[in-house]
């Protein structure tokens, strides 16, 4: 019996009255339950197949769901004098069986995404599990260790499964560190060849200021700075910064003020006497956009501090009053005119 074709016949009106007392007899059973779920199935796979399911989106489904559901004029059909019977909670049921495949489906493809990586398939072990951030976001990550990741836009941390007693983190751009304690685990950071070590502490790790150098700001504890392949290392206090590279002879260290380095995690933008240059690259990362820039703006620096959530074109508004050019946004592009 073709099941498919009486459901479709019951909703278009086309069954005797005893036809439809039938299929909502069956709906009620195992067998029902069984073909249903054989139909969801069917259509997942091909989901997969077509490679559809990482940019597929259940709302339209469930939008046809109920425009069919409500399509139908009463929701209980009476037959003869025995008690109207309820039609829709088998329907129901398969429909969120299908959404939660789907919601399903996408938080392990995006898991997959999060643990993939080129460097799974030269070694073996545990993987690599790797979280980015494109220009425009910032993400809070909560390591497996207990420890936090507060990762900065257009930036890049990578690290072992096994992270829990192997706590050993790559960064790329920016990021700040609150490190949970646990002394038969050092807590280590590389980015640029240089190796920041702690127990229990909370630091910033920045590559985007220098070139080739990486700065290491401490804010609480201690840490241990260190360049790969090599037996120098320095020790941090709390307030101090160094500014290392990996093949740099003598390591130094200098006061900073800490929350200007780490205002970012709060969603604050702080410009101190920034270069021009510097300023736009920052804007761009901050904001997600591109800047085109018309004219020389020589040696201007800029300083400034906005709030959480600044709009981009209160931002450009105050920076162009002070250093003198003009702007036009649009969408994502940005072009700044110095006459």
């Amino acid at each position: 019996m073709d099941h498919k074709k009486r459901i479709d016949d019951f909703f278009a009106g086309k069954l005797s009255r005893q036809q439809a007392q039938e299929l909502l007899d069956w709906l009620d059973s195992s067998e029902a339950e069984e073909f249903l779920s054989a139909e969801i199935l069917q259509a997942w796979s091909e989901k997969i197949r077509s490679l559809q399911a990482e940019t597929w989106d259940p709302k339209p489904l469930w939008e046809k769901i109920n425009q069919a559901k409500d399509s139908y004029p009463k929701p209980y059909l009476a037959v003869d004098s025995k008690p109207a019977k309820r039609l829709f909670p088998a329907w129901l049921k398969a429909a969120v069986v299908l959404l939660l495949l789907g919601i399903s489906a996408l938080f392990y493809i995006e898991l997959g995404r999060e643990k993939e990586s080129p460097v799974e398939l030269l070694q073996a072990g545990p993987k690599l599990i790797v979280r980015e951030n494109p220009a425009g976001q910032k993400t809070r990550i909560n390591l497996p260790d207990g420890s936090t990741v507060f990762l900065n836009s257009e930036s890049k941390i990578a690290y072992s499964e096994d992270f829990a007693s192997n706590r050993r983190i790559e960064l790329e751009g920016e990021g700040f560190f609150k490190v949970a304690r646990d002394e038969n685990h050092p807590f280590t950071v590389e980015s640029r060849g240089v190796l920041t070590t702690a127990l229990g502490t909370s630091f910033n790790v920045s590559t985007f200021r220098h070139q080739d150098k990486v700065a290491v700001t401490l804010v609480t504890g201690k840490v241990r700075l260190e360049q790969k392949g090599s037996k120098n290392s320095i020790d941090l206090n709390p307030g101090e910064e160094s500014l290392l590279s990996q093949g740099q002879e003598e390591l130094s260290k200098y006061v900073v003020e800490v929350f200007d380095k780490i205002s970012w995690t709060e969603g604050v933008l702080r410009f101190a006497e920034t270069p021009f240059d510097q300023m736009v690259t920052t804007l761009e990362r901050w904001y997600g956009v591109k800047i085109q820039v018309n004219g020389n703006p020589g040696a201007l620096k800029a300083t400034g501090t906005f709030d959480s959530n600044e709009s981009l074109r209160n931002v450009l508004h105050v920076l162009g009053a002070s250093m003198e050019f003009e702007y036009e946004l649009k969408d994502k592009e940005v072009v700044v005119t110095f006459n």
